[in-house]
């Protein structure tokens, strides 16, 4: 014990950091900027060194002894149950299974002085950080990178386990298990600060976050950047490549965690856009409707869910540093007066006016009057007169995200219509330039916001949630952003995308059988 603890001590007292890096092998452990660990104590798990070689390695299964030694051992140290390849920076530790009957045997472990190597190596990585911690004597941020716990997407190095996919998934899930329950002990901790780094509910920083050391969170540059994003976004209208909005409506209910998760997550699967919504509670309800009974965890009535749920001064300033932070645009749908001279001041470059208040035309037209940006008009529940007010008060000197929309949850496929956006087209071309097409998807599943986009759609809004809650609004159309429905979703736009193509006919390199003429056919 005492060599490879002088070990530790002589590698980590001569670095001057408080970061350690756990480096697994997850797909998200491919997307990070490998510079960034040179200002840190880096922990492989087994062969991760193939990403980037560490100041410690953790090796236990026989594959990774393999792995490790066709690569060179580029590790400066290595803690293994067993030695196959002896060497002066290879210690042997003693091994302890783990049951995983309890949280209190992985409880256990950890809290025993002694470093071990177990069947699931980032509990040994943990301890080992303890131990760095103690020798250096100051809170460590120790950074779990690549622990993503999925395994239907190819790894960033080939995986030499060999494993049958049933059994990798399993273990998986076990270990998913078994980390929640050490982040939730290590929460608080004086000694390490515990951050787990990916795009999963439990993740404390997004890749996207961890890959910009340097960002500027401040309010005032995150709204400057906020509308630079708004500018590709048009940029890539025009070259006919459509917006992808992430509809939290008030999926949040309020949780700052929640809502960075749903950021993190939305941007993860595709979306391009973010957006919320904002009401005035005590104003857009009626006393009776206030009052009126509604279950939630919030209290028993309309008003304690809603006002339980909706977005204030805090959460903004949490959903713009986490936009900001993971590079994605975010507006949102304003419902009453009060509301909109509460967003003047993040200075956005696009709101809209939602379907639920197409009635409230006084409000309509004050928006329209005194908003000098883009707004986005979907049409539920209305029809062509309503279109008429549109275009003609809507449609100068700004542009119009128009998007078709049925307000029914769910929206069965008979009552989508999305043909209407072939008569958006039609406007656009023939008297209203500044017409852009969408569609607000309130429809299950891909299947019409697939055929909107070959209508011409260059908006798709589509509802999401994180987990299920029944007493939430719209929760039954929303897809699942902690699942792969809100992925799978933008992976089939973008298959639509590439089918339709662009407009302009030409001739494509898998085409042939081309039968020239000759003289006999002529």
């Amino acid at each position: 014990m005492e060599n490879y603890l002088n070990q530790i001590k002589n590698i980590v007292s001569e670095l001057q950091t408080n970061k350690i890096y756990i480096l697994g092998k997850g797909p998200t452990s491919g997307k990070i900027k490998t510079s960034i660990l040179g200002d840190g104590i880096v922990i492989n798990i087994n062969d991760s060194e193939r990403i980037f070689p560490g100041h410690f390695c953790l090796v236990h299964s026989l594959w990774a002894h393999e792995s490790i030694k066709a690569n060179g051992s580029k590790a400066k140290c290595y803690f293994s149950s067993r030695i196959t390849s002896p060497s002066t920076n290879w210690y042997q530790l003693p091994y302890e299974p783990e049951t995983f009957e309890t949280s209190e045997k992985t409880l256990s472990i950890i809290e025993n002085d002694q470093l071990s190597i177990t069947d699931f190596l980032f509990i040994s990585a943990t301890k080992l950080a303890l131990a760095i911690q103690e020798t250096l004597s100051i809170k460590m941020e120790v950074y779990f990178i690549g622990f993503d716990f999925y395994s239907n997407v190819p790894n960033v190095i080939t995986d030499f386990s060999d494993h049958q996919p049933e059994y990798t998934d399993m273990v998986l899930k076990t270990q998913e298990s078994i980390f929640k329950t050490l982040k939730k002990y290590f929460s608080g901790s004086k000694e390490i600060s515990f951050i787990h780094v990916g795009n999963r509910t439990f993740s404390d920083i997004s890749v996207e976050t961890f890959n910009k050391v340097d960002i500027n969170l401040t309010k005032p540059n995150s709204l400057k950047q906020n509308n630079e994003l708004y500018k590709v976004l048009l940029e890539n209208t025009s070259k006919g490549i459509p917006i992808i909005v992430a509809e939290l409506t008030n999926n949040h209910i309020g949780d700052e965690n929640r809502l960075r998760a749903m950021v993190r997550l939305a941007k993860g699967a595709g979306a391009n856009v973010i957006k919320v919504q904002k009401r005035d509670v005590d104003t857009f309800y009626t006393e009776t409707e206030l009052n009126s009974p509604y279950d939630s965890p919030f209290g028993n009535t309309l008003r304690d869910y809603r006002k339980g749920v909706e977005l204030n001064d805090r959460l903004f300033d949490v959903l713009i540093e986490e936009c900001a932070s993971n590079e994605i645009f975010w507006f949102l749908s304003i419902l009453d007066v009060n509301s909109f001279e509460y967003v003047k001041k993040y200075d956005l470059p696009l709101l809209k006016l939602p379907s639920t208040i197409s009635k409230h035309k006084n409000f309509l037209l004050n928006v329209g009057n005194n908003f000098k940006g883009d707004l986005v008009i979907s049409t539920g529940f209305t029809d062509v007169e309503y279109e008429k007010f549109v275009l003609q008060n809507f449609t100068q000197n700004r542009r119009l995200f128009l998007l078709q929309c049925t307000s029914s949850y769910p929206a069965p496929p008979e009552s989508c219509q999305v043909s209407v956006i072939r008569h958006y087209n039609n406007l656009k071309v023939k008297e209203y330039p500044n017409i852009i097409p969408g569609y607000s998807s309130h429809d299950i599943g891909s299947m019409a916001s697939m055929m909107a986009l070959s209508a011409g759609a260059l908006m798709i809004e589509k509802h999401v949630k994180l987990g299920d809650l029944d007493w939430i609004h719209f929760d039954g159309v929303a897809l699942d952003l902690s699942t792969n429905q809100f992925r799978n979703f933008v992976h089939d736009m973008k298959i639509a995308q590439s089918i339709c193509g662009k407009q302009e006919k030409e001739i494509h390199v898998v085409e042939h059988h081309k039968y020239e003429p000759n003289e006999k056919s002529n």
